[in-house]
């Protein structure tokens, strides 16, 4: 049987005859929002106000089958290599490495040294490189984002924290870090991440007097909980989901099928027994999940304007019309309570936390929408974050630009986060090498999006390949149309199950038995993925709310 690398990740080198090269090098804004879900934009289903990226998905294309990791440092060691993120060293996250996990090779807890990132490479081909946001991929100083390419960064090294400026900790024995080009800061009075992370970028794009043009990384931290926003925004949404969760993810699918980001068959995933239906709830938990769920939108609606004030920038500058813009999720919405944290029992919570309702949402506050709101952030698909199922893994991708076909199209083609790096490899008229400034690297691979994005090809990667996932213990494989997961009780048995994605993308309808011999053939894909890509299982599949 072929390699699963040759089935699931083909590298695309730098395709000339597609015109790329010819033009000027774009700039390149990349956009990640953390724990977004998938239908919380307006141009994928949302009710949520978000105008400006709304704009930017009618400017360019819209990626509807695009797949990262299911929780955050993962996904961003793909987006940072273009390869599997168990070869580069985050082959589960730093904070949930198990006792025979530590020590292997990619287990690390950070980056190592057999990939080159994006931004090393952009540089060298001289590029200005800038980020300010959220790191995650290692706290030592040889890990900082000013040691992996970046020219500029202001950084928060770890997961999450607090969004004011109270550098406040998310569970026990957890500071996070902040670092500005290598140096340890603290954050001055009045921050709130998603505003400063953007004026940082602006206060640099200013500055800027070469000619050169420049890869500006913008990682936001929200709406990761805790869920707080700015006081201005804490009454936008009063009222909004007093209609609860179940209700929510039905006008959402709705508007998805009307819009065509999803098929008009698609059935949503039902909502597992551990979750209670909106009715269930008494009316003062009903009254309470209502406000995280209206300071969540919040939380969404903030980074959209800042994203607003990015692009208002960009063109006063006159820098928009040659700027690629990609924008997306790391992964699906959190469903998590914040009580899976390590260490974050209740009664911590409550010594630790000011969550009166009169300060929901405020500094010193410390909530999380919960699993009935992530579902339908992500309905039809089944679960949220920390899941290989597609709740966990299916990520809305905006991309505008110079080199991208305009008009608003919404693409079905597969795609995956692995692909973001060569397609902005391609853009800037550089490739991949075999080895960097003296060491080995591993090659990419991922495949170039290029020509999907002109309208040139409608596909980016060849129906034969193959795509496997793991992440805490649970597995992942697809080939085609067919997905094999194995994900334990509470959400499913503990056994591979079969799902056909074309037919059923919520993954309602198992059909190992019926077909044996597809599972089969996918199973084996996953024994192949699993001895090339070095993973380590846990001794017991666990997860982490990060």
């Amino acid at each position: 049987m072929p390699s699963i690398i040759a089935l699931a990740f083909v590298l695309w080198m730098p395709l000339m005859a597609s015109g790329a090269a010819a033009e000027p090098r774009p700039n390149i804004l990349m956009i990640v929002i953390d724990d977004m879900g998938f239908s919380d934009w307006g141009a994928f289903g949302g009710e949520i106000k978000t105008p400006h990226i709304d704009r930017l998905a009618q400017e360019g294309v819209r990626l509807t089958n695009f797949y990262v990791s299911p929780t955050c440092s993962p996904t961003r060691a793909m987006l940072m290599t273009g390869m599997d993120h168990h070869l580069v060293g985050l082959g589960t996250m730093a904070e949930t490495l198990q006792p025979n996990q530590r020590g292997k090779p990619g287990y690390e807890g950070y980056l190592n040294d057999r990939a080159v990132t994006l931004p090393q490479l952009l540089r060298d081909a001289g590029y200005a490189t800038m980020m300010a946001g959220k790191w995650h991929l290692g706290e030592d100083l040889e890990q900082d984002p000013s040691r992996k390419g970046f020219e500029r960064s202001f950084a928060l090294l770890e997961g999450g924290a607090s969004h004011f400026a109270d550098e406040w900790m998310l569970f026990p024995n957890y500071t996070p870090i902040y670092r500005e080009n290598g140096e340890r800061v603290h954050l001055p009075d009045g921050f709130y991440s998603s505003r400063s992370y953007t004026e940082r970028l602006i206060q640099w794009l200013k500055e800027k007097r070469d000619n050169r043009p420049f890869f500006a990384y913008l990682p936001f931290t929200a709406p990761h909980d805790p869920l707080h926003a700015p006081d201005d925004k804490l009454s936008g949404y009063t009222g909004a989901y007093d209609m609860g969760y179940d209700v929510l993810a039905q006008r959402r699918l709705a508007r998805m099928k009307s819009l065509g980001i999803v098929s008009g068959h698609a059935v949503p995933s039902p909502r597992p027994g551990f979750i209670p239906g909106w009715g269930e709830l008494s009316p003062e938990e009903r009254k309470r999940q209502a406000r995280a769920m209206e300071i969540y939108a919040a939380m969404v609606e903030t980074i959209d304007d800042h994203v607003g004030h990015l692009i208002g920038t960009l063109k006063e500058l006159g820098r928009y019309e040659d700027t690629m813009v990609v924008v997306f999720s790391d992964n699906g919405a959190n469903g998590q309570p914040t009580t899976a944290y390590p260490g974050a029992t209740a009664a911590w919570l409550e010594r630790n936390s000011d969550n009166r309702p009169a300060n929901l949402g405020k500094r010193g506050s410390r909530i999380s929408t919960g699993p009935g709101w992530a579902l339908a952030s992500m309905a039809p698909f089944r679960m949220f974050k920390t899941f290989v199922s597609e709740g966990g893994m299916r990520s809305p991708l905006i991309v505008r630009g110079p080199l991208v076909a305009p008009g608003g199209r919404i693409e079905p083609a597969l795609a995956d986060v692995r692909d973001i790096m060569p397609t902005i490899l391609e853009m800037a008229g550089t490739t991949h090498p075999s080895t960097f400034h003296g060491r080995d690297v591993l090659p990419l691979q991922g495949g170039s999006m290029v020509r999907l994005m002109q309208g040139r090809q409608d596909w980016v990667h060849p129906a034969e390949q193959a795509f496997g996932y793991e992440l805490f213990g649970w597995r992942g494989i697809r080939h085609g149309p067919w997905k094999a997961t194995w994900i334990g009780p509470p959400v499913g048995p503990d056994e591979w199950q079969l799902f056909n994605l074309e037919q059923d993308p919520g993954e309602t309808t198992d059909l190992a038995r019926e077909r044996p011999d597809q599972l089969e053939t996918l199973t084996k894909l996953w024994d192949q993925y699993v001895n090339e890509m070095g993973v380590v299982l846990p001794v017991k599949p666990s997860f982490t709310a990060q």
